[in-house]
């Protein structure tokens, strides 16, 4: 082998091309043998307020979803082909970044490709990029802001990181606006840009100045937007019945003075767990009930299941823990999200299913080596050396710790969209 074969065959741009064009050829495998997928969620919920701001406005738009997705949908003209096609690229283009922050990280091509491989030819991810939901744009820009942060850190021009930061800060911001439950993602990098951002306050204040700008405009306007219309201070106007996931389990023990709300409650959560063997969900089955038992509209109803589910988990904290500890380990073991039936040929849905089952079982051994890996650098020093853990690692191992936590402290649903 020569020595011009060996330098491309060590070519880390050259194997990035190749993996882009193995991400292109699985997707368009994809895009010929399946179609895009809508769930009660996207015609119910995003399709329903793109609607609102396919029209220019927010006049109309209830505050249940933040508009990221929405506005998305509204941009593609709301053509199920078009989404589906501009998130399957998405998807190549993430499984870019992965490898770009792995080499960087690592220094390591191989590392690269097994990152950036695994959510381009693991099924359970790249067929998340077929159904009509936020996973894929959420993803997106969550890996785009990190991929921004190792860029920031990496940084020593001052006006560069100026820029950077600024970038960052929309990256970061376009996260909560695609899916709450990332709203602190946000302040989580404040403290990375910060620490990342050079010696003395002097250099770091305004970088770290830049970098608000986009999220106190873009988050920071969309709770005004929400307080004013509903009166909570939430990213959604959805928070009181997310936490009756939780409360729901023991609505029972609500005193007399909350009869209708309880026993309509009580009354749909007994059908669902005939029906299903489970309760999660029932609000949405007893939400209309609720207020018109208790004489709520949508946006009241949810203040009084806000104000009622903060008094049940005062009054009975270890029923709420029970509930979120289960709703954290449901985090890690999310099932594989797609309609296998849709599939065709038909032929084709047996070995996928396998490979299906088989990634799975790899991102569940991922996920807990993540957790003992992660637990081993937060108490040894001699495990930090080793892994050579530094700010960029932090931020990625805390904002995975912290989406772990917050997704189940303020809802408790079945989590099969978390993989």
């Amino acid at each position: 082998m020569t020595n011009v074969q060996s330098k491309y065959l060590r070519s880390p741009f050259l194997w990035g091309v190749v993996l882009g064009i193995v991400a292109i050829l699985i997707r368009f495998a994809i895009w010929s043998t399946y179609r895009p997928v809508s769930y009660s969620d996207t015609r119910g919920g995003y399709m329903r307020l793109s609607d609102v701001l396919a029209k220019g406005t927010l006049k109309g738009y209830d505050g249940t979803r933040v508009p990221g997705y929405p506005a998305f949908l509204a941009a593609l003209g709301q053509q199920e082909e078009w989404i589906w096609v501009v998130q399957l690229l998405l998807g190549v283009t993430i499984t870019l970044m992965l490898y770009w922050i792995t080499w960087r990280t690592t220094q390591s091509i191989a590392m690269g490709w097994i990152v950036g491989g695994m959510y381009t030819l693991i099924p359970g991810q790249v067929f998340v990029e077929s159904n009509l939901l936020t996973e894929t744009l959420t993803t997106f820009f969550v890996v785009l802001s990190f991929m921004l942060l190792l860029i920031y850190l990496r940084t020593t021009s001052l006006l560069s990181g100026l820029f950077v930061a600024f970038a960052l800060g929309i990256s970061a911001s376009a996260v909560g606006m695609v899916r709450a439950l990332f709203y602190p993602f946000a302040v989580w990098l404040l403290i990375f840009i910060w620490l990342g951002g050079g010696e003395g306050w002097r250099v770091r204040l305004p970088k770290a100045a830049v970098y608000c700008i986009g999220p106190v405009l873009i988050l920071g306007g969309w709770l005004i937007f929400v307080y004013n219309l509903s009166g909570m201070v939430s990213p959604t106007t959805r928070v009181g019945y997310n936490l009756v996931q939780h409360t729901g389990a023991f609505f029972e023990y609500l005193p007399d003075e909350y009869a209708p709300i309880r026993d309509t409650y009580l009354e749909y959560r007994e059908v669902r767990e005939a029906e299903r063997g489970v309760l999660h969900n029932t609000i949405w089955d007893a939400l209309e009930p609720m207020a018109e038992a208790s004489g709520n509209n949508f946006f009241s109803l949810s203040r009084e299941l806000q104000r009622i589910s903060w008094m049940l988990i005062a009054q009975y904290p270890h029923l709420y823990l029970q509930s979120v500890a289960k709703g954290w380990i449901d985090f890690w073991k999310a099932p594989v999200v797609w309609r296998l039936a849709e599939l065709h040929p038909a032929t084709l849905q047996g070995p996928l299913n396998i490979l299906a089952w088989v990634g799975r079982g790899l991102l569940l051994i991922s996920n807990l080596m993540f957790l003992l890996i992660s637990v081993g650098v937060l108490v040894s020093r001699r495990i930090r050396a080793r892994l050579n853990t530094d700010l960029f690692a932090a931020a990625m191992i805390g904002a995975v710790w912290m989406t772990s936590i917050i997704q189940t402290l303020f809802e408790h649903g079945d989590n099969p969209r978390f993989l």
